[in-house]
């Protein structure tokens, strides 16, 4: 049985009613793929990214990083599908929306267990660490204490920002503060919210400290993604006793980011980022390198290492494997495999693959398709039609790993079909509907063009554009067919590096991640009029319009759109002549006011760097610390494929205008309808609506979205 999904898009027209025929500030997103779906995570064993576990010997908790939640299993797993007891951060094991109070998180980082059942965890995108006196109990339960970063942080200081790691042994409390590259130090459990350290460590070779390795008194080592010791590369920090004193000064250092527990024979057991390691002895120097070097193809790490030895069992966090590799005893020799994973049905196995989870995605459309690329995973994604709901997976997945491209961006044009990354350049001439390799690859260079590293290409009817990490622009006639032509242009940006690029025939958008941060808009006319065009629109970063690493701009029907990165929103204006000024600026993916926080929500984003439009629609790809595509629609929605099915089959609402009650009736009689509100809860399921009363709206303009698996439709209501 088809069944067709009502939601009144509480959209309310206070001051101009053509507001409702484009976007509005922080609207909700209408689909979602690459993953399950809005506030849905799969279920309790699907994880995403975890990025933490910790252990009291008898429980274990791991802190599923991009679900917004803690697990908890009130005993050691000892099966790959043991599920977990309770959740924090989240009312079921289903949700994931983030939030601010205290039984919620936002991207949690760490979390840290104490024998004595203290917990606490960073809850690293609301800038806090939050503390429960005793072990919960509930899911949701809320803690008990939290200590705001912002709060505590030196007046007239770094400012102490993103807490990634945590830890605590029931009696001491220690934490890091990446921004602001700290680490926290309190005697004694606080007592209070917001309640300041005792001592900090800052030091002029911290980068972006991530997590903490101690047992509170022989050992403390600090992992950091951004260490300055030996060039700005992840590294670890090593005392050899736990500090007592502000800025002491690190023992020694050693190359990697590591994360790890000292056994109970004293030899240290750690992860890395592509390894995991064992010393016999606890390191005391640059120079001790560990006995074994643990290397298996399950282990996927990257921004997560972690590893717990509890109950004679060894837990292995799993970063991008996205689950936790287990071994029923101390492993001996260095291709020893895991005996099982926790979330997965075998150590390999990657429980996202199932929901077509594309990790940096980069978007387009044709107005028919959606494509998308990944350099990650080096991948070519193509829905045949436009997705109508969330979940939807790819019609067609080509893997891009045989000719070695890792496409940084991606262009389309009638059918034609461009990516580039790195010092490659792929041309489709036609869609790859059936996996079709790409007629003509260029690498290193074309005719006079070198190229240091690609960073944005863009196609229209006239051009080929290139964009090379040098800050050099190159255009060619159409597109290169034998390699050996050289540019008609080439334009020195004046700012480097740039990144993606967009052509819609008429204007030429050009992100600069440089500083400052700029978006260049060019007319094509005066690309092809002038050897040196000028920008017709330079948009560079200020008070009032705050730009912090563009990824990509976009023109379309006159309008643009940026993808503000760092600042977690896409920047809209709907005439381009207002671009750059405050004037009827939209934004998405933050609150009104912006705080350009990072959430995974319905209506918030989490480092959107890709942009592509279509019949009414902004298709938004988020990047790195999230892999969300996010449509978001202006009503009237009318899809360029629309069938004609919900037009013959259903009555549209009546009375219209409405004062509280509206009705909605299936013409046959045989379909199976569901009111959902605007936050997505069910209001009314059933075979028809009667008499629904809906006194609690206030009078405005409302639209009432109809959506099947073959069309979407909207109707307009007005409530006296």
């Amino acid at each position: 049985m088809t069944r067709i999904q009502l939601s009144i898009l509480l959209i309310f027209a206070t001051s101009c009613l053509n507001a409702q025929s484009w976007f509005t500030y922080g609207q909700n997103a209408a689909i979602m793929v690459s993953g399950v779906g809005f506030d849905n995570t799969g279920g309790a064993l699907f994880f995403n990214h975890p990025t933490g576990i910790s252990s009291d010997g008898t429980r274990l908790l791991l802190c599923d990083r991009f679900n917004n939640r803690v697990l908890i299993w009130n005993s050691l797993p000892t099966q790959w599908n043991s599920p977990p007891n309770l959740v924090l951060g989240q009312t079921s094991f289903t949700t994931n929306n983030p939030g601010t109070a205290k039984n919620n998180l936002n991207w949690p980082g760490n979390v840290s267990l104490a024998v004595n059942g203290l917990l606490t965890i960073a809850d690293t995108e609301n800038d806090r660490i939050l503390i429960w006196k005793q072990f919960p109990e509930t899911n949701a339960q809320p803690a008990d204490i939290s200590i705001s970063l912002s709060v505590i942080s030196p007046q007239g200081g770094n400012r102490y920002e993103w807490p990634w790691g945590v830890w605590t042994d029931g009696v001491k409390l220690a934490a890091v503060a990446t921004h602001g590259s700290a680490i926290l130090f309190w005697n004694s459990i606080p007592v209070t919210d917001n309640q300041k350290p005792d001592y900090v460590i800052q030091l002029p070779q911290f980068g972006t400290p991530r997590n903490i390795s101690t047992d509170g008194i022989t050992y403390f080592f600090v992992g950091d993604h951004n260490a300055k010791v030996n060039g700005d590369k992840a590294g670890t920090y090593f005392w050899n006793t736990y500090p007592k004193q502000a800025n002491q000064p690190y023992d020694f250092y050693r190359d990697e980011w590591i994360k790890g527990v000292k056994l109970p024979d004293g030899k240290l057991i750690a992860g890395g980022l592509s390894k995991f390691y064992l010393w016999n002895a606890m390191p005391a120097a640059s120079t001790s390198a560990p006995d074994i070097s643990f290397q298996i193809n399950s282990y996927k790490n990257g921004d997560g290492p972690d590893i717990v030895y509890a109950g004679g069992k060894l837990f292995i966090n799993n970063y991008n494997g996205n689950n936790i590799l287990v071994y029923n005893s101390l492993p001996t020799h260095a291709t020893q495999q895991p005996d099982f994973a926790i979330g997965s049905i075998s150590p390999s196995a990657n429980t996202l693959d199932s929901i077509s989870y594309l990790q940096n995605s980069v978007v387009a459309t044709d107005g028919k398709r959606l494509i998308a690329t990944s350099d990650f995973d080096r991948t070519f994604w193509i829905w045949k039609t436009l997705p109508k709901q969330s979940g939807t997976k790819p019609d067609v997945k080509i893997s891009l790993q045989g000719i070695d491209l890792s496409p940084w961006d991606n262009a389309l044009y009638k059918g034609k079909f461009v990516a580039g990354g790195k010092n490659k350049i792929a041309i489709w001439d036609a869609l790859p509907l059936n996996g079709e390799a790409p007629g003509r690859i260029f690498t290193n260079k074309i005719g006079s063009a070198q190229f240091q590293e690609i960073k944005g290409v863009a196609l229209d009817s006239l051009y080929l554009y290139v964009a090379d990490q040098s800050g050099t622009l190159y255009v060619w006639n159409n597109s290169p067919v034998t390699g050996n032509e050289n540019p008609i242009r080439t334009i020195s940006l004046n700012a480097k590096p740039p990144n993606h690029m967009n052509s819609d025939g008429k204007y030429l958008c050009i992100a600069i991640q440089g500083n400052p941060p700029t978006v260049y808009v060019y007319k094509v006319a005066e690309i092809t009029a002038s050897s040196n065009p000028l920008p017709f629109k330079t948009i560079t970063s200020n008070q009032t319009i705050p730009l912090n690493l563009p990824a990509e701009a976009l023109t379309f029907n006159g309008a643009l759109a940026i993808a503000n990165t760092s600042n977690h929103s896409v920047l809209l204006w709907k005439d381009i002549n207002d671009a750059g000024t405050a004037n009827n600026l939209i934004i998405l993916g933050q609150p009104n006011p912006p705080t350009f926080k990072a959430a995974i929500g319905i209506n918030r984003l989490f480092s959107p760097a890709s942009l592509a439009y279509a019949d009414n629609s902004l298709w938004v790809g988020e990047v790195k610390f999230s892999s969300r595509i996010l449509q978001f629609t202006h009503l009237p929605y009318q899809s360029s494929e629309e069938s004609t099915s919900v037009k013959r089959d259903l009555i549209p609402v009546f009375p219209n205008p409405f004062t509280d009650v509206i009705r909605f009736k299936d013409a046959i009689g045989s379909e199976d309808y569901e009111l959902l509100g605007s936050s997505g809860q069910t209001i009314w399921k059933g075979m028809y609506i009667e008499r629904q009363n809906f006194s609690n709206l206030p009078p405005g303009m409302y639209f009432l979205k109809v959506a099947n698996q073959n069309t979407m439709q909207s109707f307009k209501l007005i409530k006296n």
